[in-house]
């Protein structure tokens, strides 16, 4: 008994919710990766790419410094970024792998993810 009027609490709080909106209310655009276009750079990186660990969130800290002090242009992460998000199986590595192929002939150096199962060489 307890847990039916919970429920009906709990969806008649849910529907009250969703009456308070307005009619013409959308939910916020996506950009082209997937993440909403609110966020800046660095969460965009970390929710795009589900950074978890420590060392991922500094990776990203880093490339983040990179483009705010014009050494990395925006472009390569942008598109680089686009391209991981299609990756369902680790899409840090598949950007940090990418982005790395992309800007190396340009002379731009990169931080790498440490303590990766693999790295690139």
């Amino acid at each position: 008994m307890l847990r039916a009027a919970f429920a009906i609490v709990l969806f008649l709080g849910l529907f009250s919710v969703l009456l308070s909106l307005p009619a013409g209310a959308a939910p916020p655009a996506l950009s082209d990766g997937g993440v909403s276009s609110e966020l800046d750079l660095k969460g965009q990186l970390e929710k795009g790419l589900k950074a978890r660990r420590p060392v991922e969130f500094q990776y990203i800290a880093q490339i983040v410094a990179l483009v705010e002090a014009g050494t990395l242009p925006r472009k390569y992460v942008d598109a680089t970024f686009i391209y991981a998000r299609k990756s369902k199986h680790r899409p840090l590595q598949r950007f940090q792998f990418a982005l790395d192929a992309q800007v190396r002939p340009l002379g731009i150096n990169l931080p790498k993810l440490d303590n990766q199962v693999v790295e690139l060489r």
